[in-house]
């Protein structure tokens, strides 16, 4: 066996190993510092453009940034809240229809799924309850699941002391960037320095493009789906846009886990070819969706878009939902690691990603 492949496929492994503790257990005892550190970092050309063309001194020009940025935040959220709460009620104050529908729906179903099951042999009759009852488990565990998730509403405080850590954080590591990289860059070895500042170049230039890249895919299904939406005459456009663009960022799944079983909906409660518009107006999303991503993550990131399915099917089977982002992050560390030759792994030219 070849000493180099060995020695680079234990590197890899030793590699993955340690980014999987890291973030794991490391990163959510630090989080408020991290974002805080990826906020001052997209600050820094406006602290730079104003401390050269304004002639501002570096606290001032970084307190200026950092009030503008919380000033758009607050802006965004409060506006965002209003119409989104607007849509909310309107779609409470119908629910008591809905539920009906639904309901009268269940019941013609169920009567309908019993006579099929009646005429069934027993012993399948016997396997199909067994199986409803696990589904009926699985639907438990995974609301349960879902509850203790969004137990952060329960936890305001906690999360107010979090924000207000992370915008004064931001504040230090913007007004003190410089000499807090050279301390950090200080705790290395010297022949490793100018490798680490290629890696910080090129994992801070490819990260910012692969996110550049997933909002404006993420924008793009949003906006051509409240489009659509408006369209074809449908309700709670900018709530069922929003909802369409934050499952946009699960793979596979997609928004097709609004259009679908809207669109099933809407044709089993009498309303076929509202239901028909909205399978078109899915294939049409995400046609324009796949056209415009292996372009867009191409030409921001430089990875195949192999690589990236990959990078995330492993991401999610290893941290959950989040693999969504942690996994082309690691791809994207791995590759410039490898590249500045940090990281002397597959280091011929046919091994490289």
């Amino acid at each position: 066996m070849d000493r180099a492949w060995l020695f680079s496929v234990l590197g890899l492994v030793g590699f993955l190993l340690l980014s999987w503790a890291l973030l794991t257990y490391g990163l959510p005892l630090v989080m408020p510092f991290v974002v805080a550190l990826l906020i001052a970092e997209l600050m820094e050309p406006t602290v730079r453009w104003l401390v050269r063309r304004a002639r501002m001194p570096r606290t001032l020009a970084v307190a200026v940034s950092l009030v503008v940025v919380i000033g758009v935040l607050v802006a965004l959220f409060t506006v965002g809240i209003a119409y989104l709460v607007g849509e909310i009620r309107t779609l409470i104050s119908n629910l008591p229809y809905l539920y009906a529908a639904g309901l009268d729906f269940s019941v013609q179903l169920l009567a309908q799924l019993e006579e099929l099951v009646g005429n069934l042999p027993e012993t399948m009759q016997v396997q199909i309850n067994e199986n409803l009852g696990k589904l009926q488990s699985t639907l438990v565990g995974y609301l349960e699941s879902l509850a203790k998730n969004l137990g952060f509403v329960t936890s305001v405080p906690g999360f107010l002391i979090n924000v207000v850590i992370t915008f004064v954080a931001t504040f230090f590591i913007a007004r003190d960037r410089e000499a807090i990289g050279k301390f950090l860059l200080s705790l290395f070895p010297v022949k490793w320095r100018d490798q680490l500042r290629q890696v910080k170049t090129k994992v801070w230039t490819d990260a910012i493009g692969w996110a550049k890249a997933q909002v404006l895919l993420i924008l793009m299904t949003m906006l051509v789906s409240m489009l659509g939406l408006a369209i074809i005459g449908a309700n709670y456009v900018a709530l069922a846009g929003l909802a369409i663009g934050i499952l946009d960022v699960l793979p596979i799944v997609g928004p097709g886990a609004i259009y679908v079983p809207w669109a099933i909906y809407a044709a089993l409660t009498g309303r076929f070819w509202f239901g028909v518009k909205l399978l078109i107006l899915y294939a049409a999303v995400s046609a324009a969706r796949q056209a415009a991503e292996s372009k867009v993550v191409g030409d921001r990131v430089g990875l195949h878009p192999l690589a990236v399915l990959l990078s995330i099917y492993l991401g999610i089977k290893f941290f959950g939902a989040l693999g969504v982002l942690f996994g082309p992050l690691i791809t994207i560390l791995l590759k410039a690691m490898i590249t500045s030759g940090l990281l002397p792994i597959f280091t011929d030219d046919s091994r490289k990603i």
